[in-house]
């Protein structure tokens, strides 16, 4: 491939304060990049058989209509606009990156053919509620963290297995006993709840889920790992439930206390 066959693939229009989506005469781009600009519907882009890619970051989009028509797309970014809801996606069956995070999503919806999804990000939107996405088999990251949950109850009739990386991070949980629900999750790896009301007295590993390698951002080590289970399968852990935060609570600081977050810190160096 030439230089110019590979600018040709590649329409990049952000930060030119546009109105409207344009799309120079006789080019048919694989990637067009329209982030930071005024746009406020997706139109004009019709005649781009070949586009697999689209980006219209902080642009001014309440509605998602017209992205119906890009059935070839594989990644869409929109990001940091006013999007209302989630809608226009059941023809996209080809894809594979959805990001829709800073936005004003009030449910998870409208997902039901995307069934291809392998990251999904709804992250800084107002969901108060999971719903299910158990046919999106091949997704393998869901961020939703920023949101205003409260409660993993659904988790396992709403999630497929496949998650490996969940971020749950700045929502409203308040009882830590619901990380229990997440133990229906074979495959989760990485799990982010800092900055929720459960965890925020306290400074304890998650321990239903035994398999996680990162939580928070922090790199679980073995005896971290071995600790968890213990507490979880020979301590008590299992015998909590949730609505019992406190009580859970007052068992993992005399099992596992920590004296300062500097401790914590150390403890997954």
């Amino acid at each position: 491939m030439t230089d110019s066959d590979a600018e040709s693939d590649v329409l990049d229009l952000s930060g030119r304060r546009l109105h409207r989506i344009e799309v120079p005469p006789g080019l048919d781009p694989a990637t067009i990049i329209c982030d930071k600009n005024n746009v406020s519907k997706i139109e004009n882009l019709e005649r781009c058989h070949n586009l697999k890619q689209l980006s219209l970051s902080g642009n001014r989009l309440v509605r998602m209509t017209g992205i119906g028509k890009l059935k070839n797309l594989t990644v869409l970014n929109l990001p940091n606009n006013s999007i209302v809801a989630v809608e226009g996606l059941k023809e996209l069956l080809q894809l594979e990156w959805l990001n829709l995070s800073g936005n004003s999503i009030k449910a998870m919806e409208n997902l039901n053919t995307n069934i291809s999804l392998g990251h999904l990000d709804l992250s800084d939107n107002s969901i108060s509620s999971l719903s299910d996405i158990t046919h999106l088999r091949s997704l393998r990251t869901l961020l939703l963290h920023g949101n205003i949950l409260t409660s993993l109850r659904t988790v396992p009739q709403h999630f497929p297995k496949s998650i490996a990386i969940l971020s749950l991070a700045e929502n409203e949980i308040g009882d830590i006993n619901e990380v229990m629900y997440l133990s229906c999750l074979p495959y989760l790896e990485q799990l982010s709840l800092t900055n929720n009301p459960c965890v925020l007295m306290t400074a304890s590993t998650p321990y239903p889920c035994l398999y996680i390698h990162v939580l928070d951002g922090y790199l679980i080590r073995d005896k971290e790992r071995l600790k968890a289970e213990w507490i979880y399968c020979q301590g008590k852990g299992r015998h909590f439930k949730p609505g019992q935060h406190v009580e859970v609570v007052e068992y993992l600081a005399s099992v596992c206390p920590l004296t300062n977050s500097a401790e914590l810190q150390m403890q997954f160096a």
